[in-house]
């Protein structure tokens, strides 16, 4: 009970030090001379990509197009894979 009153002081002892008005910045008209972009349509379906359904590729070849920094003229998966690696 005792923490409960404590509390309630606070908390209206702090209310107390709040001012009255919100600060000028937030109700300041917004300043005419600022030039901004008209809107414009944009299509929902904007940049979207088709996935229809493809043929199976190699997907050696496919490893070697998406490899970071590989060449894909060095040497040929088959080899390495018929050597054991």
């Amino acid at each position: 009970m005792l923490k409960t009153i404590g509390t309630i002081a606070l908390t209206l002892g702090l209310g107390a030090c709040v001012g009255a008005a919100p600060p000028a910045y937030l109700t300041a008209p917004a300043d005419p001379s600022i030039g901004t972009r008209s809107p414009a349509y944009t299509a929902v379906t904007a940049g979207v990509r088709s996935y229809d359904v493809v043929e199976p590729l190699d997907w050696r070849e496919l490893n070697r197009r998406v490899a970071p920094g590989a060449d894909p003229e060095q040497g040929d998966s088959d080899d390495a894979a018929r050597r054991g690696r």
